[in-house]
């Protein structure tokens, strides 16, 4: 068996981590910027999230090769791809912890970021419907007008009526 595979195999995980570990950073960031409306700074974080979603993307081939590496020495199948938790059994230790430490860390990062994108996309959400309606307020765009009652004494349809002009004076 070939030590140096699964070392390089090891290696190229822990890089991993460690990039969605800055991407975990990286989202924090993006939060702190909306909740203190720091639109420069969010600019600045956006971009260097994007950098380093470009950096795991090309991560990702060598830690797919060193999985592809390390299941050829130990014998195993490469259809469907293996994955980090099929090769533990079979690497010797202390790579088997190792590489289970990381695939679990690694699982754990991905859910938060999901979690923390999620929230931070719902804020802004959240965020743009109060400008719009704030802005239809201001408007009179939100106004309800019905069309009465019909001959079957029901109530008409009410229909948002638009504002023909917004006229500011300077």
């Amino acid at each position: 068996m070939d030590i140096s595979i699964v070392m390089n195999l090891c290696e190229a995980l822990d890089g991993h981590v460690e990039r969605y570990q800055t991407l975990v950073d990286y989202v924090a960031e993006e939060k702190k910027c909306l909740l203190e409306l720091d639109l420069d700074r969010l600019f600045v974080s956006s971009q260097n999230k994007e950098r380093l979603a470009l950096d795991i993307q090309e991560n990702i081939k060598e830690l797919v090769e060193g999985i592809n590496e390390t299941a050829l020495m130990l014998g195993l199948p490469l259809t469907p791809q293996p994955l980090l938790a099929d090769l533990v059994p079979h690497v010797p230790r202390p790579f088997d912890n190792r590489l289970n430490d990381g695939s679990i860390k690694l699982e754990r990062l991905k859910n938060t970021i999901l979690r923390e994108n999620e929230a931070n996309k719902n804020f802004i959400e959240e965020a743009m419907r109060l400008v719009n309606e704030s802005i239809n307020i201001l408007t009179g765009a939100d106004q309800l007008k019905g069309d009465g009652y019909k001959n079957d004494g029901r109530q008409g349809e009410k229909k948002l009526t638009l504002p023909v002009k917004l006229s500011k004076e300077v």
